[in-house]
């Protein structure tokens, strides 16, 4: 149900509720769950402990009846079942056991003006009720017509909705030949079936003898078929006239008939939204409202009357919305007699149990006579198509069935080493390193490998260093030459091997060149150590984004595909976002051109519009998630300000244009 109906029945449930707590007696106000400070006091409160307890067994019944119709702040509507029940309840337990015996037949006597026919429907009522009790009998009997008006416009809505769908199937069927084509091929079947049966009992008809021969047969059939076959030219020729262009007239004149019977369904379909529009329009305008001070009694019986005048107009299909909407004028500003709260309380009963279902099988019947085509006619050419090559096709499943087995194994195992391997590892390096766990660090050499290569390197140069002095070095010499080679000065090695390299070939055999060599090397191998160091140090520094973003791909994928397969189940899975932008551009569109191009120069829109807006606005509220979550509540409202037909239709513009402005970019 949309916000501003939702509002507008809690509202309703409040000022019902403020109602019983100012004009019901105190001591009714525990049982009602009414505040005790609010409900009235009269003469009633003045009586003893057991005349009190007397007067509340006796009205027991019609207590529990009217607190379950009561909508508490924050609860649901009651549903149609409860409200049936609650009535019926109240009914057997009325004051007047005849009249609420009698049920129907008094419903039928009653006429829509307020009149019974045979009877006075206040016969013997006046005294046998008293004031407290009826009171409470007007307050159930609102109660009830509040949650009647409540179902009934949800009812309505829902109802309206899918006549768009199917609505926009056809068009999209009519959009260009194609489209016609395949509908033509999925309804060929029927058409001939039909056409079949049309010629048979045509001829049937025709037959004058009692016992015709095979030959009368064959001549009555093929006059028949003859006869059909001119009303399909006539047909033909009707449609290439009114054809729009003459390239369209050529393309379609093979396919006119299919186009006429496509055109006929959709208008059919349009004739009903539009009466289901105005009627729902009709039901959100009307006055429905309880104040102390006010007649509020005639009211609810107005009210009741109205909606009877709505279910029995949408019922007869094929209407016009202009007569419809007349009719419902008419019974809304009849003068009507004042009735007893159980008749008005029978004319709800009837509604619930007799007319509401009766309406939802007349436009179910319409919808499947004019609506979208069932499941069963759209995909049977695939279906036939499937069966006939299903021979070759099982042929060839069967003879790769080693293939297609270790297809769906290797599919299996792919899926569950991506997991293992792209998921769950990634994922549990990241935990290791938030706990800085040493073992799942990154690192390129080992902690203690630049140290003992250090050390190797110093005790070279040392040695190299003492063999190269006579009298050797003293412990603080030793120590300045293992300071220098930390800092990487191996200068007493590059002296000599300086004065080796001016006789290369005989330092080789006898002299140091070939050790200055291997010192160097060990140099140069502590040299890249180093280096490599510190770019190892850089990535620890780093290890934390390279773990989330191996990590990321992998997330993305599967966060794509859960979100894939939680749509599928809600029945998103099939529609792509481009489609759901789509269907939120057009809709916009069509709330405002009702805005602009229906509304003319007034102030407000008709009933018809009304309601069209507030399904539209439905569809709106049903694609909110293409719109980011942190301004969806601004959507909600700004949608809710778009269906409050109290604002005008020049503030209900300026709200298109709010959201065209604000929410635009997300539609792009």
């Amino acid at each position: 149900m949309c916000t501003v109906v939702d509002a507008r029945i809690h509202a309703l449930s409040a000022d019902l509720e403020l109602l019983a707590s100012t004009t019901l007696p105190s001591l009714y106000a525990p049982r009602l769950g009414l505040t005790s400070a609010n409900a009235s006091s009269t003469a009633l409160d003045e009586l003893s402990t057991s005349e009190a307890d007397d007067l509340l067994e006796a009205t027991e019944p019609l207590l529990v009846a009217l607190n379950q119709l009561l909508i508490r702040p924050g609860g649901s509507l009651p549903s149609v079942k409860t409200l049936e029940s609650t009535l019926r309840a109240y009914l057997i337990h009325s004051s007047d056991a005849k009249h609420a015996k009698s049920g129907k037949e008094e419903v039928r006597t009653y006429s829509g003006s307020g009149e019974l026919e045979d009877e006075d429907p206040w016969d013997g009522y006046e005294d046998s009720s008293s004031d407290c009790t009826k009171q409470v009998e007007w307050l159930i009997v609102a109660a009830g017509a509040v949650v009647l008006y409540g179902r009934l416009l949800d009812v309505l809505l829902n109802q309206t909705l899918p006549l768009s769908e199917d609505i926009f199937y056809w068009d999209n069927v009519l959009s260009g030949p194609s489209g016609l084509v395949v509908y033509s091929i999925q309804t060929a079947p029927f058409r001939f079936f039909s056409l079949a049966q049309e010629i048979f009992t045509d001829a049937r008809q025709r037959m004058t003898a009692q016992r015709p021969s095979l030959s009368d047969w064959i001549t009555t059939l093929r006059a028949s078929v003859h006869r059909h076959r001119i009303s399909i030219r006539r047909l033909s020729v009707l449609t290439r006239a009114v054809a729009p262009t003459a390239v369209f007239k050529r393309a379609m004149s093979p396919l006119s008939t299919v186009y006429k019977d496509v055109q006929t369904k959709q208008q059919q379909l349009r004739q009903l939204r539009d009466a289901q529009a105005a009627a729902l329009g009709l039901l959100v305008g009307e006055s429905l409202h309880f104040r102390h001070d006010t007649d509020w009694r005639r009211t609810v019986e107005r009210v009741v009357d109205v909606m009877q005048a709505i279910v029995s107009g949408v019922s007869e299909s094929g209407s016009q919305v202009d007569n419809f909407e007349a009719k419902v004028f008419s019974v809304s500003s009849s003068r009507r007699s004042r009735r007893p709260p159980y008749l008005v309380a029978q004319k709800i009963l009837a509604m619930t149990s007799d007319a509401l279902p009766a309406q939802s099988k007349s436009l179910a019947a319409v919808v499947r006579r004019a609506g979208k085509p069932s499941a069963l006619t759209r995909y049977w050419p695939i279906c036939v198509c499937t069966l006939a090559f299903s021979g070759t096709l099982g042929q060839i499943l069967f003879n790769r069935r080693a293939s297609i087995a270790q297809w769906l194994a290797d599919a299996s195992t792919t899926a569950l080493d991506f997991w293992n391997n792209w998921v769950v590892e990634p994922a549990k390096n990241i935990i290791s390193t938030i706990r800085h766990d040493d073992s799942a660090q990154v690192a390129i050499v080992g902690r203690k490998s630049l140290q003992a290569d250090m050390q190797s390197l110093e005790r070279m140069v040392v040695d190299f260093a003492v063999d190269s002095t006579d009298s050797g070095l003293s412990p603080g010499e030793i120590e300045a030459v293992r300071a220098g080679v930390r800092e990487g000065d191996v200068s007493a090695v590059l002296r000599v091997y300086e004065q080796e390299l001016k006789a290369p070939l005989k330092n080789a055999v006898r002299g140091e060149l070939i050790r200055t060599l291997l010192i160097q090397v060990q140099k140069t191998k502590v040299d890249v150590e180093v280096a490599i160091t510190g770019i190892d140090r850089l990535l620890k520094s780093q290890e934390l984004v390279f773990g989330v973003v191996a990590a990321l791909p992998s997330s993305i994928a599967c966060y794509f595909a859960v979100g894939w397969v939680r749509r599928l189940y809600s029945g998103k899975g099939m529609k792509s976002r481009a489609d759901r932008k789509a269907t939120v551009v057009r809709t916009l569109g069509n709330v405002e051109r009702m805005l602009t191009v229906r509304s003319g120069e007034g102030e407000w829109l008709s009933y018809r519009d009304e309601g069209l807006v507030l399904c539209e606005v439905h569809i709106l509220r049903n694609s909110a998630d293409v719109i980011p979550r942190e301004l969806r509540a601004d959507w909600a409202r700004d949608l809710g300000d778009l269906e409050d037909i109290k604002l005008g239709v020049h503030r209900q513009r300026d709200t298109v244009e709010r959201i065209w402005r604000v929410y635009g970019r997300f539609f792009e």
